[in-house]
């Protein structure tokens, strides 16, 4: 009996467990947290500021280390032929002057058959040979780059990569109005088909009873059956009505636990109403383009634009950079014999362009064609983002007054509905007229119901599109 109990209790209470409390907030956060979108914009902020940070270090040198190491097995041998010379003597001025042989006759050199004069003596140079081996030839080194002037492309590239991270901000600014506009969307839609199942409900039970009495009193005689089985085609309706709302519940509770990250079929519970008025401050709040971020990524655009006219331009400016480098190297044996050389170079260079016939020129109107196309770009989207902020204020007292008339046909509605029951009790009133009456009064329910939804959502898309959400 004890374990009885305790199986109960736990069948009893598995069903609160399971279900989640969720209100407006609470699935914002989840939204925000569970959103591929939201990951994806971030992913893209990490990667711009990595780039950030690459462009940063072209303005710092750059050590390197170099290394080398090469077999050979052959040796290479080779020969540099002798031959004679030509010699020279020491003038009065102790100056090395070439020995010349001098015709005693005339006084003047004699000159060879090629045309060259003639030595007084030679010098006998045997052939010289030489071997060289490259077996373990190494080296070793560093070297350290520094760029002085680059015509502003370091910096240029600097300054876009900046810019690109700042934009990838502000697109996760706009993902992430997105995705609570999205989480909004599937909160109220929930609430909304919530709400439509417990007027289903009411009706049905409206129409049920009228089925009930009609059967009642056909039974008894004091009723046709016409009537009652225009009732049952009503409760038929109703009927369907009220799977068709129930359906519609599941489904938007799946599409908000989609939209929140969680188990489709998890059990909700929602804390908030569709209220029908206008959440205070909503329309009190700044119009401006200055905190939309769709804007401000075009202002971006049109920077990031001028950035790249500037890096075109660099390509044909002049270039300056120095570099230095030490080194040690060994393994070279000529004749058997070997040294290592150690050696320490420094070294300037310099690129000036002179002539591309015109290319740096084109390429540079080109750039600014570029960045006038995105000019006009953001200032036709300016024209259609004030456009839609109109358009969402506009919404948003049009949605509020509907709940207004809603709400006061629902009144209506009820009362008139109130009349026709008590008219049709005591034979004043067709069944035809007090069927219609109830499903105006259905209707007049589902409109208020929708009208209330759609208020909420208007200020959702009122404060996104002024960059408030």
């Amino acid at each position: 009996m004890r374990y009885l109990l305790i199986i109960l209790l736990v069948v009893g209470i598995s069903p609160v467990r399971g279900q989640i409390s969720l209100s407006l907030e609470k699935c914002r956060e989840m939204a925000l947290e569970s959103s591929k979108k939201m990951s994806i914009a971030t992913k893209q902020g990490e990667k711009a500021e990595f780039e950030r940070k690459a462009y940063r270090a072209n303005f710092l040198p750059k050590l390197s280390a170099t290394g080398l190491y090469a077999y050979m097995q052959k040796k290479t041998s080779f020969t540099i032929d002798g031959g004679y010379l030509p010699t020279f003597i020491t003038d009065a001025n102790g100056n090395k002057v070439y020995n010349l042989y001098i015709d005693p006759a005339t006084k003047l050199p004699v000159m060879g058959e090629n045309g060259i004069p003639l030595a007084a003596q030679y010098a006998f140079m045997p052939d010289i040979e030489l071997e060289l081996g490259l077996r373990g030839v190494y080296s070793a080194g560093a070297m350290l780059e520094q760029p002085i002037y680059m015509g502003g492309k370091i910096r240029s590239a600097y300054r876009m990569a900046t810019i690109g991270k700042e934009m990838s901000e502000l697109n996760k600014r706009y993902t992430r109005a997105e995705v609570i506009t999205e989480a909004d969307e599937a909160y109220w839609q929930y609430l909304r088909v919530t709400e439509l199942v417990v007027s289903a409900e009411k009706y049905k039970a409206v129409v049920n009873e009228l089925v009930r009495n009609l059967t009642d009193a056909y039974e008894a005689g004091m009723a046709s059956r016409n009537d009652l089985l225009k009732a049952q085609v009503k409760l038929n309706e109703a009927e369907l009505m009220l799977q068709k709302a129930e359906n519609g519940k599941a489904l938007a509770g799946m599409n908000l636990c989609r939209v929140i990250g969680i188990d489709l079929y998890s059990k909700l519970q929602v804390c908030d109403s569709l209220r029908d008025d206008i959440t205070p401050g909503v329309l009190n709040g700044q119009e401006g383009l200055q905190q939309r971020p769709e804007y401000n990524l075009l202002e971006k655009d049109v920077e990031l634009k001028e950035r790249q006219v500037a890096l075109t331009r660099s390509d044909f400016l002049p270039e300056l950079g120095v570099s230095a480098s030490y080194g040690y190297s060994g393994g070279v044996s000529l004749n058997g014999q070997s040294a290592d050389v150690a050696s320490f170079t420094a070294m300037a260079s310099v690129k000036i362009p002179i002539y591309h016939w015109g290319e740096g020129r084109g390429k540079i109107k080109a750039m600014k064609a570029e960045r006038e196309m995105s000019q006009l770009k953001r200032d036709e989207m300016s024209e259609m983002m004030l456009l839609e902020i109109a358009r969402a204020r506009y919404n948003v007292e049009d949605a509020h007054t509907r709940v207004t008339l809603t709400r006061r046909s629902l009144s209506q509605a009820e009362e008139n509905l109130t009349v026709s029951k008590n008219q049709y009790e005591v034979g004043m009133e067709t069944v035809t007229n007090y069927m219609e009456a109830q499903a105006q009064w259905q209707k007049a329910w589902s409109d208020w119901i929708d009208a209330k939804a759609e208020l909420r959502l208007s200020e959702t898309r009122y404060l996104k599109a002024t960059g408030r959400l």
